[in-house]
């Protein structure tokens, strides 16, 4: 079915960059920024597996927050690197090295550029409010075919709330736009289906510490669905848990499902995508 071929397309957005710096392994930022004159390195591997859904070319179920969106299922290992311009203002830099699949392409991907600054609040205590820009560069032709990304630039904006209730309770909400262009002349992850240029996306993200070094956290959300000709969004939920290994470094692991409803991202029935995500946070001087 036409439907199920192009189910959850790529969610064609520089939110490479936004979820790379999130509250990792979660897809919703957070208001907090890293300290001046200091440094956080990001490493966070996935896998996505499509579920319940017919492969061949353009056929691919996406996780939103990744970019994706080729044929079969995927492997890929992001990287950011931060640094702290001011207490309330840091830049960031983001990269995909792409382990499955692979090609006649650089398995290097999904180039990345962008800011965030904090103008409301102070980092931990109360309402916190922050603004991030960024833009993804373009892309190979054969990367854009294989459905790594776009061989044109994207750029967005994402606003970000976190509330910050006491030491145990924390609440992020992000809401963003993204521009997202591409080479008309070639396909996008094998498929011919036109995609929608504006992009949408809102989520929030309870975090509870439950004890010392151990945060849980539920991530949920809706987003733009590229395809122009299937329904206009997609809806995620994910479980994480981040371990505070020393002061300076986390752990992270994550479950995500993604599909057009909720009922099939809360049961797993009907044409959906899983991800996992396990990496760490390290933060330096």
């Amino acid at each position: 079915m036409k439907s199920k071929r192009n189910l959850l397309l790529a969610i064609i957005c520089c939110v490479c960059i936004a979820q790379a710096e999130a509250v990792e392994p979660l897809n919703t930022d957070d208001a907090g920024t890293v300290k001046k004159n200091t440094n956080q390195i990001e490493m966070y591997f996935y896998g996505i597996n499509k579920v319940n859904q017919t492969s061949g070319p353009g056929q691919d179920s996406v996780s939103p927050g990744e970019e994706f969106s080729g044929a079969g299922s995927a492997k890929t290992l992001p990287i950011v690197y931060t640094r702290g311009i001011t207490d309330d203002i840091e830049m960031g830099i983001g990269s995909h090295y792409n382990f499955t699949p692979r090609g006649d392409y650089s398995p290097v991907s999904n180039y990345a550029l962008g800011a965030k600054w904090r103008f409301l609040g102070t980092e931990g205590e109360g309402l916190n409010l922050a603004v991030k820009p960024y833009v993804q560069f373009p892309l190979s032709v054969q990367q854009q075919v294989a459905g790594f990304g776009q061989a044109a630039f994207n750029y967005g904006v994402t606003m970000i709330a976190s509330h910050y209730f006491n030491e145990q309770i924390e609440v992020h909400v992000n809401i963003g736009y993204v521009r997202s262009p591409y080479n008309v002349n070639y396909l996008n992850g094998g498929s011919a289906t036109p995609l929608r240029l504006n992009q949408y996306l809102a989520s929030i993200a309870p975090i509870w510490s439950v004890m010392d070094g151990l945060r849980l956290a539920i991530d949920v959300g809706v987003q733009t669905n590229p395809p122009a000709t299937e329904q206009q969004s997609v809806m995620y939920g994910m479980l994480a848990a981040i371990v505070g290994i020393t002061d300076d470094l986390d752990f992270g692991i994550s479950m995500l499902r993604s599909a057009q409803n909720s009922a099939q991202v809360l049961t797993g029935s009907g044409p959906n995508s899983t991800r996992l995500d396990v990496g760490f946070t390290w933060r330096f001087e």
